[in-house]
């Protein structure tokens, strides 16, 4: 199998880690479920195949025998700062790019802070519904929301933002479409008296959400400002229906959106295949391949890896965890991708598809080059 561990990954898309890395066993089951139940956790994950891999992984790291205790228990031994760095130079990480929508900034480092600590180069993502849901709660005048929504993601490259981020798959769907200013000024009403009333917003206002991502679609097209969606897997707080990433189809193909770089994150998952399609078609979509999150084991990344590099050029494809909360989440990424990427290429190495030159200059666009063109990285 090739080896591609000399490559440095870019990690296209991740969150920041807890700044609390204690652990108990309750604790590191729940993160590796998207089921927001805790029975669920405790009963199930237990016997989940990416779960007692991810356990015999971690063993193997900490040098300590394959028990969630004795894993949790060489966790806690170390502090958070050396476990990041130790486990980023293991994976040979060279740059996270990280959504700081979630979690909350009180709760995790900033994307500074684990550079800083990781010795590795990081970027930020702007997440757009936080940006509204804060202007809209603050604001009460709908042509001031636009206004200030418009320049924000105009000046994003100027605050230290390398591209967007959208989740609005999870609040109306992907299929983005294009509302009467009357429909947007009407929701906009609705999501003030529900701001109001509550102290706070979570924006799953159909016609004010399309209308704002128009804007921002506009804004990131003028100066080829990428944004990241997600697509297909996630928690049960997502319809799966509405996350099929052919429902960007009328986005993707606007005429004033073409200079808009468009990411499909989480490999569209189950939507894989359709996803690789669209990244084949559309000069401007590319196609995220993550290896951490969704929760899947090895068989199940070796179908969707297979199908993605079969259908869509290298060029077109980058890779991700999806990291979250702890550090192991980043590593155990680049353990996969390298292993699977490296398989799947060797594969077609053997069906005479490809020679092995070719398969390491494909792996390099994958694993870093794609997605150091995209977000213009520096590093």
């Amino acid at each position: 199998m090739l080896d591609l561990t000399p490559i440095p990954v870019v990690d296209n898309h991740c969150h920041p880690m807890y700044r609390n890395q204690q652990l108990d066993v309750p604790r590191l089951r729940r993160l590796f479920t998207e089921a927001t139940s805790t029975d669920f956790a405790n009963k199930h994950i237990p016997n989940s195949v990416h779960y007692l891999w991810a356990i015999r992984q971690m063993a193997h790291f900490y040098g300590c025998s394959a028990t969630e205790q004795e894993v949790v228990a060489a966790h806690n031994s170390r502090t958070p700062e050396t476990l990041l760095a130790d486990l980023v130079q293991a994976a040979n990480i060279g740059t996270l790019v990280i959504d700081t929508g979630y979690p909350p900034p009180e709760e995790s480092y900033t994307p500074e802070q684990m550079s800083q600590l990781g010795n590795c180069h990081t970027v930020k993502l702007l997440r757009l519904e936080t940006l509204m849901q804060d202007l809209i709660v603050a604001h009460a005048d709908f042509d001031e929301i636009v206004d200030r929504f418009a320049t924000a993601v105009r000046s994003a490259r100027e605050q230290g933002y390398s591209g967007l981020k959208s989740i609005v798959a999870y609040r109306t769907g992907l299929q983005v479409v294009r509302w009467r200013k009357d429909d947007a000024v009407k929701s906009f009403a609705e999501a003030r008296s529900q701001a109001a009333s509550q102290g706070k917003l979570r924006i799953a206002h159909k016609p004010l959400l399309d209308y704002l991502l128009h804007v921002a679609f506009q804004q990131a097209a003028e100066q080829q400002l990428p944004i990241q969606f997600h697509t297909g897997y996630g928690d049960s707080d997502t319809d799966l229906r509405l996350g099929n990433p052919l429902h960007l189809r009328d986005v993707m193909a606007e005429p004033a959106y073409q200079n808009m770089p468009i990411v499909l994150l989480h490999e569209s998952y189950p939507y894989s295949q359709f996803g690789a399609y669209l990244a084949a078609i559309y000069p401007q979509v590319y196609f995220d391949l993550s290896y951490t999150i969704p929760f899947v084991d090895k068989l199940e990344m070796l179908a969707f890896t297979r199908q993605a590099v079969s259908v869509a050029p290298a060029s077109k494809l980058m890779y991700s965890t999806d990291g979250i909360y702890i550090p192991e989440m980043y590593w155990a990424g680049a353990l996969r991708v390298r292993s699977v990427l490296g398989q799947v290429l060797q594969e077609m190495i053997d069906a005479d598809e490809i020679d092995e030159e070719q398969a390491y200059q494909l792996a390099r666009w994958i694993l870093h080059d794609t997605a150091h063109e995209v977000y213009r990285l520096q590093q």
